[in-house]
């Protein structure tokens, strides 16, 4: 009896449907690896859509190396102008018609383990699926060439949070699975609006809704490194440094104003612990100086490293943050 409950469930954890969400932009150079790493996924009950920003050289599966049986899982998708990337991922997201009982995220120039679909389902399933559920793990990073190694991406040790995503996302799209309930919960926000990024989006608007935010400190993706990258992995030194300069530019605060406003045009969709977060987070940013301690200290807005939370208060006591 045991054995037959195990076999069951086996069953039923192949059966789920996932929709991965490919954004394309001139990206023929290391897409044939990317979409060969899907292929190969030990979970293989999934569906590709890929939408071409309004690439110069449009997205063809005639000049990729895909056979007949690994074309029928992709659909692909055109955009009349250039939306940039944050809005072109989530708005194939809420157009995807169909039942799926998972959604994830793919970069066109990445590689993933075989074993990435699976253990990012199997860690979901341990939630309820009438929850807001989000999977985020950590990377790899290698060079134009697979076999340039570049290090790996910071293990944070806090929990994930809403407080912790209002300034700060700890695990890139490329990483990302969520459930039914997360794509409906994102399906009803208002995404027409200037976003810093899709998944950072995501992490907010699940986290603050209450969702269950889990976080891998392991890895199963490689995560290309390269010229045309749109965001890099902020991993060293160096980034810090350039972090925190950005604190003293106000290039921090843009930031933040973008992220607020994106939060507040979508807080009646917030628990209200997070809406009470949100409110004195905007309070510490706004008052004056006592004010604005007491306020930021009442908030329990947090970065994941001590040079982050260091940066985080000068900024709110300079008011760049």
């Amino acid at each position: 009896m045991k054995e037959f409950n195990i076999n069951l469930f086996n069953s039923k954890f192949k059966q789920k449907k996932v929709a991965i969400i490919l954004g394309f932009y001139d990206g023929y150079k290391f897409i044939n690896n990317q979409l060969q790493s899907i292929f190969d996924q030990t979970h293989k009950n999934f569906i590709i859509f890929v939408t071409d920003d309004n690439s110069k050289d449009k997205f063809s599966l005639e000049k990729l190396n895909i056979n007949e049986i690994n074309k029928k899982k992709i659909r692909i998708g055109f955009r009349n102008k250039n939306i940039g990337y944050a809005q072109n991922f989530l708005k194939a997201l809420v157009s995807i018609d169909g039942y799926f009982d998972y959604y994830a995220f793919s970069d066109q120039d990445d590689i993933w383990h075989r074993e990435k679909l699976e253990k990012a389902i199997n860690s979901l399933e341990k939630y309820p699926h009438n929850q807001a559920n989000l999977y985020g793990s950590r990377t790899e990073l290698i060079g134009e060439s697979e076999k340039t190694k570049l290090g790996k991406s910071i293990k944070f040790k806090k929990s994930p949070s809403f407080q912790n995503a209002l300034t700060q996302n700890i695990f890139g799209g490329n990483t990302m699975v969520f459930n039914r309930s997360a794509f409906d919960l994102i399906c009803s926000a208002n995404i027409n609006q200037d976003l810093i990024a899709h998944d950072w989006f995501c992490y907010q608007i699940i986290s603050g809704a209450g969702g269950n935010i889990y976080y891998d400190k392991n890895i199963y993706l490689k995560y290309r490194q390269h010229n045309n990258n749109l965001i890099g992995s902020n991993v060293s030194l160096k980034d810090k440094w350039l972090r925190f300069c950005k604190v003293a530019s106000g290039n921090f605060k843009i930031q933040n104003d973008h992220n607020l406003k994106s939060i507040i045009n979508n807080q009646n969709l917030l628990i209200k612990s997070n809406r009470k977060t949100l409110n004195n987070f905007v309070k510490a940013r706004n008052s004056s100086l006592l004010k604005r301690i007491f306020y930021f200290a009442k908030s329990g807005v947090y970065r994941q490293t001590l040079i982050g939370n260091i940066a985080l208060f000068i900024g709110i006591l300079i008011k760049k943050a």
